[in-house]
């Protein structure tokens, strides 16, 4: 069975949603302790595990998939956004240091900290060309870093309030979601080289953009003040579709025809069919916010 897994942030567990039935049928609990907040918030696999950002406990925990249960948690630092792997380590970003702190996974022991830019909140590995990228919330930025040496390529300027930056699958561009939040303007996506990193247009989207999803031609972008989902095409450089879901919509992914967001008001999982824009909910836990899919081996 391919599952989701949905962290959700305020309610301390991990969905676990079969997407053939859409169900949830499983939750992972991350505290046996109502005192002891944990705040999922970021997730990624590795091997047949899950690898959990927690904003509230500073630490990252380990899931088993097999048995759909916690493992192991390890302090990391203030904060934890996100987290991405590469070569066996765990990168992950916080919020509150603005380091990317490099977690041995087999080890279990922290080995570096590399600096970026103020607030970090997304990180995005590209295995293929060594190189790892991040939002930096606060001071409107992305920074790359070169994996060979944990050496920072570039501190590039974007607009307001960056919330996760992606690479296309060609490697060629840098798709970054600028939030605007607090302002009266509307979001964006802006398309930059990565080659010489200049900006090569900018895609108005709804309110408050906050995640998106990429393919090799559509950028999917969950607009948390306004209740949609933006479709935007990325050769093309405009918005072709915007769904209404209602409520808060954060994070998001897409499968074969469905696109899945969480709405952080409702507490809800919402399953929507990108032609015919029928959609279909399942209440799961708390502020659902970072998402994945995986299939067992």
């Amino acid at each position: 069975m391919s599952s989701l897994y949905v962290c959700n942030t305020s309610s301390d567990n991990i969905s676990v949603v079969d997407i053939e039935n859409f169900k949830e049928v499983y939750k992972i609990p991350l505290s046996y302790n109502s005192e002891h907040r944990i705040g999922p918030h970021g997730i990624c696999t590795y091997e047949d595990k899950l690898v959990i950002a927690n904003n509230y406990s500073n630490t990252i925990s380990i899931i088993d998939t097999q048995s759909n249960k916690k493992i192991a948690d390890y302090f990391i630092g203030m904060h934890c956004n996100d987290v991405d792997i590469y070569k066996d380590k765990a990168y992950v970003i916080c919020g509150e240091l603005n380091y990317i702190i490099v977690f041995n996974l087999l080890t279990n022991k922290v080995e570096e900290e590399i600096p970026c830019g103020n607030l970090p909140h997304s990180i995005k590995i590209d295995k293929q060309r060594k190189r790892m990228l991040i939002t930096n919330f606060e001071n409107d930025s992305i920074t790359l870093v070169d994996l060979n040496d944990n050496k920072s390529i570039k501190h590039v300027r974007v607009g307001a309030y960056p919330t996760k930056a992606l690479f296309t699958i060609d490697g060629d561009y840098i798709i970054v979601c600028e939030s605007n939040i607090g302002t009266d303007v509307k979001g964006s996506i802006s398309i930059i080289s990565s080659k010489n990193y200049k900006l090569l247009n900018r895609i108005l989207v709804g309110n408050c953009p906050v995640d998106m999803y990429l393919d090799t031609s559509y950028c999917y972008v969950s607009n948390f003040g306004e209740g949609t989902i933006s479709i935007a095409d990325i050769n093309l450089y405009n918005e072709i579709k915007k769904i209404n879901v209602g409520g808060m919509p954060r994070g998001i992914i897409k499968r074969l025809d469905y696109i899945y967001v969480g709405d952080n008001y409702n507490n809800i999982l919402i399953r929507v069919n990108e032609k015919e824009e029928k959609k279909r909910v399942i209440s799961i836990g708390g502020e659902p916010n970072g998402m994945t899919f995986f299939n067992p081996l």
